[in-house]
């Protein structure tokens, strides 16, 4: 009998050690999880930082373009818009136009015309600033 009891606390003690090492095994396991979960939130953190735009309280987005007046944007259009009332309306348009459908390069900079009200959404690097009437800017984000 005595053998039996001794058997017993033998296994008593051995369940004891393989709860401790599934314990130690779930936290290595656990703590590895969270190391790879932060290095993944970094690394898409560093390749697409939050951006933050400023919100006027009508809901409008401002300070989201430059606006240089007399100077014209030549060359570097991606497309026009008629009938645009201001320099600030273009830029809005512009500033704010996705990468969708027929666009596949998003639009960085804009010239309006008064005299014509019309709009031309840009790429700046294709740009080079020159002397005219009318307004140009570079989007900001």
């Amino acid at each position: 009998m005595s053998q039996l009891s001794g058997l017993s606390d033998m296994q008593s003690a051995s369940d004891q050690d393989d709860h401790r090492h599934t314990s130690r095994k779930v936290a290595l396991v656990a703590g590895l999880v969270a190391v790879v979960l932060a290095v993944v939130v970094i690394a898409g953190t560093a390749h697409n930082p939050l951006q933050t735009w400023r919100i006027a309280a009508s809901g409008q987005i401002v300070n989201a373009f430059s606006a240089h007046e007399g100077v014209a944007y030549a060359g570097g259009d991606l497309f026009q818009v008629n009938q645009v009332e201001s320099a600030q309306v273009c830029g809005g348009i512009c500033c704010n136009v996705p990468i969708a459908f027929m666009i596949t390069v998003k639009p960085d900079s804009y010239h309006w015309w008064p005299e014509g009200k019309t709009c031309w959404c840009k790429s700046f690097f294709l740009t080079h600033p020159i002397a005219h009437g009318g307004v140009s800017g570079k989007c900001t984000r």
